[in-house]
């Protein structure tokens, strides 16, 4: 008697142990969508199947209908590279219309290492946005739920679960992740997952890819209509000491807003798009270390709720910074300390960040090539960027495009290198004074390109006595449109072509008179539509006027070192 007892224990005791070992999903074959999914497959599933993306040799898969589990199925020795199909019989009489299958997946006679439901094509790392271009080799629209993870020793987890778009997780066990270094797109587009408490249990420190784990993202998407509840309170207590690729984790994450603030990421280079679009993330990350970081473009673009304090970011090593904070409509933090030197893009970096108005005036931007949008619609931003050397830049198109506060002279840059420049000043806040003072100073500079098509720069006005300064780069092959003479006129310390030369009086009536002309030439006056009404050579400093018509002139005397320039008035 007591032999049969202890028997039927161990049987009962060697049962569970099997039964914890199990890989269990649950599936529902009879779920169809429209359009239809279609996967890569000798042929496509119908009601009473699944194809099981499963990976591995000689390994054993049981079935059983939920709530029936005398409805039940065996298969042993599978090997499969990519997929198997699992049929689960004609429908049973009396089952209900959505019936479940529990999948339960062990080693057996040999080794069952992954499942991948999708692959993709490969990257291509030059250009800004990448959108994985995925190839389905599993249902993934009729997988439901991850029931247990069981002693499965995972190879990786790449794909693991992508597209799965109802999936959930309500295992309270972890997945053996001691082999993975790759969880890339675990969860991608999987819209409705909400992860579980059992992540934070998850022995994630051996992963280096965690690039679109849990991404939302897709060409063609409507967000708005889909249910992107993704906000679990677990992963901030993730190892992540061996992480090297964070890109595009969170992307379109719309309500995920957790601390992360403890990561270890220290190794990471690449946090391009991570948090982009994640709408309602606004959670500290100073504590980072992101010495390792060199691609953070897109980072947190469109988070329009993120505000937190950046300055104690290491980003020397980072080259891309294009749209990182492009969109961020609440972001207004202090950044001038970063060290950017190696930095060679800056497009959009700021663009549309509506309150953001910090200095930047010590940024070392000497490698910096491109700045298009930089500033674009960033409506609050009127900051000196004076300091800032841009002999290597050669875009600046849209640079300022929209910053309608912005009202600082770029007299001082060096536009050596610049061929791009549509719309760099249209529609700012640049008032006579600075937009004549960057015009002249630009003017002035003798290694200023030619050819540069600046084209509207709308609403701008500029002084009447640097008419000639703008017709200098009018005559290098600039093309500036929709600017107009005001009535500003730049006094001696806010333009280096007006010195101690002067005329008077003025107004006057018949005769002008130079004072300290510096062995003055020739004269040319101007109406201030820029045409000439008299010319001549300069005789006892003296210019008779008398013919001129009554109102406003321009007059400019060439002198033997320079040209000045002076507005009148004829009474």
């Amino acid at each position: 008697m007591k032999k049969t007892i202890s028997l039927f224990f161990f049987i009962i005791i060697s049962f569970f142990a099997q039964a914890q070992n199990e890989f269990i999903t649950i599936w529902e074959p009879g779920f169809t969508t429209n359009p239809t999914i279609n996967i890569n497959a000798p042929f496509q599933s119908n009601s009473n199947q699944i194809w099981f993306p499963g990976i591995g040799e000689n390994y054993t898969i049981e079935w059983e209908e939920v709530g029936y589990p005398q409805n039940n199925g065996i298969m042993t020795n599978v090997t499969s590279t990519s997929q198997v199909l699992i049929d689960f019989g004609p429908v049973r009489e009396g089952s209900a219309p959505a019936t479940r299958y529990r999948v339960k997946v062990s080693n057996g006679n040999g080794i069952f290492r992954q499942i991948q439901f999708a692959t993709h094509l490969p990257f291509n790392n030059n250009i800004e946005t990448n959108v994985p271009n995925i190839q389905l080799y599993g249902n993934s629209e009729k997988i439901r739920e991850i029931e247990q993870w069981g002693n499965i020793v995972w190879s990786t987890m790449k794909c693991a679960f992508t597209n799965c778009q109802k999936l959930q997780l309500t295992a309270t066990d972890s997945p053996n992740l001691s082999m993975v270094t790759d969880a890339s797109l675990m969860f991608y587009r999987a819209f409705e997952f909400l992860g579980a408490s059992s992540m934070q249990n998850w022995d994630t420190s051996n992963i280096k890819n965690f690039s679109f784990m849990f991404a939302a993202h897709y060409s063609g998407i409507n967000f708005a209509t889909l249910p992107l509840y993704f906000n679990p309170p677990y992963l901030g207590n993730w190892d992540m000491s061996s992480a090297n690729d964070l890109s595009y984790m969170f992307t379109a994450r719309d309500l995920f807003n957790q601390n992360l603030n403890n990561w270890n990421v220290s190794n990471v280079s690449k946090m391009n798009w991570m948090f982009a679009f994640c709408t309602n993330f606004n959670q500290p990350l100073n504590n980072w270390n992101t010495s390792s970081l060199t691609d953070m473009h897109y980072m947190f673009s469109n988070n329009v709720a993120f505000n937190q304090p950046l300055d104690n970011w290491d980003v020397s090593n980072v080259k891309n910074m294009n749209t990182a904070f492009g969109g961020c409509s609440s972001f207004n933090q202090p950044l001038n300390i970063w060290n950017v030197a190696n930095v060679t893009k800056m497009n959009n970096l700021f663009a549309g960040t509506t309150v953001f108005n910090q200095p930047l005036n010590s940024w070392d931007v000497e490698n910096v090539t491109t700045m298009n949008g930089m500033f674009s619609s960033a409506v609050n931003f009127n900051q000196p960027l004076s300091s800032w050397n841009v002999r290597k830049v050669t875009e600046m198109s849209n640079m300022f495009s929209g910053a309608s506060s912005f009202n600082q002279s770029l007299e001082n840059w060096n536009l050596s290198a610049l061929v791009l420049a549509h719309k760099m000043l249209f529609n700012t806040g640049l008032n006579c004074i600075n937009y004549s003072k960057t015009l002249s100073g630009w003017a002035d500079n003798p290694s200023a390109p030619n050819n540069i098509n600046l084209s509207s720069v709308e609403p701008a006005v500029y002084a009447a006595n640097i008419l000639p300064k703008r017709t200098i780069l009018i005559n290098r092959g600039w093309t500036i449109t929709n600017d107009v003479m005001g009535s500003c006129i730049l006094s001696t310390s806010e333009y280096p072509g007006v010195k101690e030369f002067s005329i008077y009086p003025n107004p006057a009536t018949d005769f002008i008179y130079l004072k300290n002309s510096n062995q003055s030439t020739d004269y040319s006056i101007f109406e201030l539509s820029g045409k000439i009404v008299l010319q001549g050579k300069l005789k006892n400093n003296e210019i008779n006027i008398k013919n001129l018509s009554k109102g406003n002139y321009i007059l400019q005397v060439k002198t033997k070192d320079d040209i000045e320039n002076f507005k009148f008035i004829k009474k």
